[in-house]
């Protein structure tokens, strides 16, 4: 009986960690490639600059950055909170990116609403969970986002 148990319990681990840690239906998606350089949530409305920028040394040149980005036919486009960052990477944790498949690692500037802004890096462990640390630096790129 005991040996019954740990046959099932091993075919469940194995099922489950072969699939990733969500689900990966395209229909599930949240994120969607609008084909102009743009993935568009269709939860929250946002949508993300799928290119990053180069290093960036400085929040003032962040912010020069974002003031002349014209993507798409948009231009209000803006630095995302440190909370927005973590949203991002958690759809991709999940699979909800759909076709958006772009590059999440390295350090990115964040823009809070008090003015001030940072960069820094969502460091997630190489677990499945997708539990993350954010880890102030002194450069990074930009990935706008609107509105």
């Amino acid at each position: 009986m005991k040996s019954r148990h740990l046959i099932i319990a091993s075919f469940l681990t194995l099922i489950l960690f072969s699939q990733g840690c969500g689900s990966k239906n395209p229909q599930d998606a949240r994120l969607q490639n609008l084909n102009n350089g743009i993935c568009h949530d269709t939860d929250s409305g946002q949508m993300w600059q799928t290119e990053k920028s180069g290093t960036i040394k400085t929040y003032e040149e962040a912010q020069l950055y974002i003031a002349n980005l014209n993507l798409g036919g948009y231009s209000d486009w803006r630095l995302p909170t440190v909370n927005e960052l973590f949203n991002l990477n958690y759809l991709f944790d999940l699979h909800l990116n759909g076709t958006c498949d772009f590059d999440r690692k390295g350090k990115y500037w964040s823009g809070e609403k008090n003015g001030e802004g940072e960069a820094g890096s969502w460091e997630m462990s190489a677990q499945c969970d997708p539990a993350r640390r954010y880890f102030n630096k002194s450069e990074g790129s930009v990935r706008a986002v609107r509105p």
